[in-house]
């Protein structure tokens, strides 16, 4: 997937992922212009990593880089507190609603050694290794976590990614949603001809974003006596919508059984009434 993105995007765009994807896969499958949501616990090099000098004449001779790390967000490893380093910059933003926004920045920090384990090609390690980095902490009064963020544009400025975030396609929201409305309720989808192939994704696309809209405009709805912080999200809606909208009752006798295996179905005879459907066809294997 990184590969795809980097031969498509060019100069002027920017590319966005959400929670899940990897700063350093997406840098190092030429993903350059690129901003990834970063873990809570993040951690980045203050400097290139450099082998240490050996100190003792017992023990093996130190082979891995090594740097001061920078943490953006505090955190708690069982007793102790980790304290967050302290930013490179602090801006203080207003949104149109009035609110003020913090963002605390990071630049430049660098990749640990830790986060290049899985690069076997030297010559690039060597590169990531003194690629240099910008990281942002968003703390905005709404929320209670910061939103952390990283990218290897420096020249992106603290507003500009605040701005830009949000504008990003959630990963498999948008999908979800559309796959339970257009399936009937059943989740499944018998995809055989080359114009559904690019008509499926469209209308996943056109019904996922607008089940997230009724989401998010509708009074939040509980789940259970559990919920007692309900929030509007496309989650709680699904499954309200599972309980009140009726099940796909109509039959598929009429589709032929051998559609999954993608044969040419020219001149094929009716099938009879009581010939195999398409759904117990697909669970003995055929």
């Amino acid at each position: 997937m990184y590969k795809q993105v980097g031969k498509k995007l060019t100069e002027t765009d920017l590319a966005l992922f959400d929670a899940g994807f990897s700063l350093v896969d997406a840098v190092r499958h030429g993903v350059n212009n690129c901003v990834v949501r970063l873990a809570k616990n993040c951690t980045f090099g203050k400097t290139a990593g450099k082998i240490p000098p050996r100190t003792s004449k017992k023990g093996p001779t130190p082979s891995r880089h090594q740097a001061e790390v920078v943490r953006p967000l505090a955190r708690k490893h069982g007793d102790n507190l980790l304290p967050a380093s302290q930013p490179t910059q602090t801006h203080t933003l207003v949104a149109e609603d009035s609110v003020e926004i913090k963002v605390e920045v990071w630049s430049p920090v660098y990749f640990l050694e830790r986060h290049l384990d899985r690069v076997e090609d030297e010559k690039r390690k060597r590169k990531l290794r003194h690629t240099r980095l910008q990281i942002v902490a968003i703390h905005h009064p709404d929320f209670e976590d910061p939103l952390p963020l990283g990218t290897p544009v420096l020249e992106l400025t603290a507003a500009s990614m605040q701005a830009v975030y949000p504008e990003r396609w959630p990963i498999e929201g948008v999908p979800q949603t559309g796959k339970y409305i257009l399936s009937g309720g059943g989740g499944r989808h018998y995809v055989h001809r080359p114009t559904a192939l690019t008509r499926l994704p469209a209308l996943t696309m056109i019904f996922g974003s607008l089940l997230k809209y009724l989401a998010a405009t509708l009074p939040p709805i509980r789940t259970g006596f559990w919920d007692r912080a309900a929030k509007p999200t496309y989650g709680r809606l699904m499954k309200h919508l599972k309980k009140t909208l009726p099940k796909k009752a109509s039959t598929t006798n009429w589709l032929r059984h051998d559609i999954i295996s993608g044969t040419n179905l020219k001149n094929k005879p009716p099938l009879e009434n009581n010939a195999p459907t398409i759904e117990n066809s697909y669970q003995k294997g055929c």
